[in-house]
């Protein structure tokens, strides 16, 4: 079991280190300090902020975070961590881990969890975008969506699938653009 976890741990570096070189490369002009997030983890514990400046207040921004309330997606993020939470304590118990073994585990689950996870979370961010259209307009929507995608430090889809909860500004623009 032991080796398998180190294999995983090796793996999940592999892909995080190709990911950051990735990003580097293409989005290296818009951000002079990216190299610095080839130090491992540190887009976990350091996550580059989203925007350069806090969105502002709006229509289409208060309805979209009262499609988050009205749909409860706040309690069903809890449940899915909950859940995980759950899972790993029995994993730790059924497989008689130690507690190193146990962290390697953890962290490699957190890892691949992720990507399932942030799609979900991109589920309910375009739902709540598409919300918050019906409720304003079409116009108002394509607006502030592309007013997000100038504020929005750029980062890949891929990236974004990995470390962020939210989905870039151009795929939520996109999909808000589909809806009639």
């Amino acid at each position: 079991m032991f080796y398998f976890l180190i294999i995983s741990l090796a793996i999940e570096f592999s892909f995080r280190l190709f990911i950051e070189i990735r990003e580097i490369k293409i989005f290296s002009r818009y951000n002079p300090l990216a190299w610095a997030r080839l130090i491992p983890i540190v887009n976990d514990f350091v996550p580059i902020p989203e925007t350069r400046e806090p969105i502002s207040e709006s229509p289409f921004v208060r309805f979209h975070e009262e499609a988050h309330s009205k749909n409860k997606h706040n309690l069903k993020r809890l449940f899915i961590k909950t859940l995980f939470a759950l899972s790993m304590l029995y994993c730790f118990i059924y497989f008689k881990m130690n507690l190193w073994n146990f962290v390697i585990f953890f962290h490699s689950m957190l890892f691949y969890l992720q990507i399932p996870y942030h799609w979900y979370l991109w589920q309910q961010e375009i739902s709540a975008d598409t919300y918050a259209q019906k409720k304003t307009s079409k116009n108002k929507a394509k607006k502030e969506l592309e007013n997000l995608l100038k504020q929005e430090i750029p980062y890949s889809s891929l990236f974004a699938l990995f470390y962020r909860e939210h989905p870039p500004a151009r795929l939520r623009l996109s999909a808000t653009q589909k809806i009639k």
